[in-house]
């Protein structure tokens, strides 16, 4: 991976304590941020992350359990940054999500509700509150998804959540270009990650040979390298763009 320096930085990422979160958050760690990881409910998940660092990257993180689509939660992420660090957040992931497949006429209210209020109304949250932070040289990441790009008959409302925070991030990066603030999003596409199990992830594999260009899924690490670069001085001129990591799948 490319070496980054964001010493000097402190940095927010929700979900970040496994799969595509955790590369990030570990990335982060090791390009010099202090970074605050968020995690919804997975506290065995949190333990294990927690025990993988070693003795400097405990020191430069915080692990936080926290429900991103409450604003009081939202607000006390950055409250902690300024507690722990003494200094607000500058580099923002908003990576929590949920994704739950099943058939279309069996989803139920309260599974979109609770989708969208994670996946959509989370960064939304986020990004009043970086916005309201007016920290000049800011920069926030949003994951995406290629379901949000193309549609998903297998999880629509995971789809429609992506789907709106491609547009989201398109606003938020016009509102917050005359701040200083730069706004990008990430939209993966298959990656191999522990949302799958080794069964699924075999007839994954397989397929991806078949259907994308590049011919294999892609890993956490290479979303996490694009993460780094859109949240780096290195895309200092790009703002409101939704960067594709999928192989090929889709080029729109």
């Amino acid at each position: 991976m490319v070496n980054y320096d964001f010493s000097g930085h402190v940095a927010l990422v929700t979900g970040g304590t496994k799969g595509i979160g955790r590369s990030i958050a570990l990335a982060l760690l090791g390009s010099g941020a202090q970074v605050l990881v968020t995690y919804s409910r997975d506290q065995n998940s949190a333990g294990i992350f927690q025990d993988s660092l070693n003795s400097q990257q405990t020191a430069a993180m915080l692990l936080l359990q926290s429900d991103v689509s409450d604003p009081t939660e939202t607000k006390r992420l950055f409250q902690e940054s300024l507690a722990r660090f003494g200094k607000p957040l500058t580099l923002v992931v908003n990576n929590a999500g949920i994704l739950q497949q099943g058939d279309f006429l069996q989803l139920d209210e309260q599974s979109w509700d609770r989708t969208l209020e994670v996946n959509l109304k989370g960064p939304f949250l986020i990004g009043q509150e970086l916005l309201r932070s007016d920290v000049a040289g800011a920069s926030m990441v949003n994951i995406s998804s290629v379901g949000g790009q193309t549609g998903g008959p297998k999880a629509p409302d995971y789809s429609a959540s992506k789907a709106g925070l491609i547009s989201l991030t398109r606003s938020m990066a016009r509102l917050g270009a005359p701040l200083g603030i730069r706004v990008n999003a990430v939209a993966p596409g298959w990656i191999q990650t522990d949302i799958f199990t080794p069964s699924q992830l075999q007839d994954l594999q397989k397929e991806a040979s078949k259907v994308i260009p590049l011919g294999r899924m892609g890993t956490p690490d290479e979303v996490a390298k694009s993460v780094l670069w859109l949240l780096s001085d290195e895309s200092s001129y790009l703002t409101g763009h939704c960067l594709n990591v999928n192989g090929g799948l889709y080029f729109g």
